[in-house]
């Protein structure tokens, strides 16, 4: 049965911890005790009473700088504080009791690679004090089928180590490591949790399992199914042998949970082209389900095919939609009183006046029913089949 639980994706969770830094704010670097000096640092160095002794100076690839009087000296890999002891000492030597500033008016920046299932691999130029956090952010975070208790990070001369993005996603500190440039971030592909769907569906690939899934929740995360699926012939492929139909048109059409068995990693869904001209009528309908359009068919057919609308007294649904998921018709429907409104995903929404039409007053604005629509004749609400819609055409929210 589909759970009612939202699962965050892990892009999900990178934009909101890279919303989080935002409001927080970066420290400011020229304030942290024991930032650490290195090539291309311009630094700014004033020793006061001798403003002729000021220099601005940039620390060289071999990591030294070049000043008055005390000549070359080696500021790559020292703090601030212990740079200015340095040079207190070396101008003490030529000045009596000197009072040394040493600034860092520009910032060196890091450079830093990702390679393997994020959205950008590629080599990022980042801010000194960037964490893995920052070059995720950057590469556009994990893709869905990325391995993220088996990324690494790979820093220059030593061995790779071994990274949990799943803390790092989680908001864990220990996990957002500080970069010092030259660091290569590997993210391999999950080759065992993962699901293929193929087919008809909006979004075929590869899939990342998620905890429990199971049928509805792999459809929904492909984007459901386009007007040309098959839900009669969907197959599942487990462990290299067919196991056969997937039985979509009960799961579907009847709401028969049974039919939602749960996926297993390498599990193939395929859902193939639909050979035949069938139309869905699910809802408040004695029988609901698809059926084969032999010859040209009205809405009022279609719903008498699957049994009529349930009698309910008062209750009895008013109204009945149509789904035309292919979005080129609209220009041919011929709906007298009925409501058409175009949908987001293309296609067309027709509502009808579903009393009028049974009332045998309406017959003449009775609207044709096309193969691949859905014929929808709600109750009261959609609250027990909005997901089944939503796989279906990708429209339950229309109907709430």
């Amino acid at each position: 049965m589909v759970t009612s639980r939202r699962m965050c994706s892990p892009a999900a969770v990178l934009v909101a911890a890279a919303l989080i830094a935002l409001v927080t704010g970066p420290p400011v670097l020229g304030q942290q005790a024991g930032y650490i000096l290195g090539p291309e640092d311009v630094l700014e160095v004033t020793i006061w009473g001798y403003p002729d002794l000021t220099r601005l100076v940039t620390v060289r690839p071999d990591g030294r700088i070049s000043l008055p009087i005390v000549g070359t000296v080696t500021a790559a890999g020292l703090s601030v504080e212990r740079l200015t002891q340095i040079l207190t000492k070396a101008y003490a030597a030529y000045i009596r009791d000197p009072q040394v500033t040493v600034i860092v008016r520009e910032f060196r920046k890091i450079r830093v690679s990702v390679l393997g299932q994020v959205a950008k691999p590629g080599t990022y130029t980042l801010p000194p004090g960037s964490r893995l956090l920052d070059l995720l952010s950057a590469a556009g975070g994990p893709t869905e089928v990325a391995s993220l208790k088996e990324a690494q990070l790979i820093r220059p001369g030593q061995p790779a180590t071994p990274v949990d993005l799943e803390r790092l996603l989680a908001g864990d500190p220990e996990a957002n490591v500080v970069l010092r440039g030259g660091e290569t971030l590997v993210v391999p592909e999950d080759l065992v949790n993962i699901v293929n769907v193929l087919g008809e569906v909006v979004r075929p690939g590869r899939y990342r399992l998620k905890g429990e899934m199971r049928v509805l929740d792999i459809l929904l995360v492909a984007g459901g199914l386009t007007e040309k699926a098959s839900v009669t012939e969907a197959r599942l492929v487990r462990a290299s042998r067919e196991t056969g139909r997937l039985g979509l048109d009960r799961l579907l059409l009847h709401q028969d949970m049974s039919y939602n068995i749960r996926i297993q990693p390498g599990d193939t869904l395929m859902i193939p082209e639909e050979t035949n001209n069938k139309v869905y009528v699910i809802g408040d309908v004695n029988s609901p389900g698809v059926f084969v359009l032999k010859t040209p068919v009205t809405l009022l057919q279609a719903i008498a095919m699957a049994g009529g609308p349930v009698p309910r007294g008062a209750a009895t649904a008013r109204t009945a939609h149509v789904v035309r998921r292919n979005g080129n018709t609209q220009n041919r429907i011929v709906a007298g009183t009925a409501k058409v409104e175009p949908l987001p995903n293309g296609g067309t929404l027709i509502t009808v006046d579903l009393q009028a039409l049974l009332r045998g007053g309406e017959v003449s604005r009775d609207v044709s029913v096309e193969p691949g629509d859905v014929v929808v004749v709600p109750q009261s609400g959609l609250s027990g089949f909005q997901v089944i819609l939503n796989i279906l055409a990708g429209l339950a929210a229309i109907f709430r």
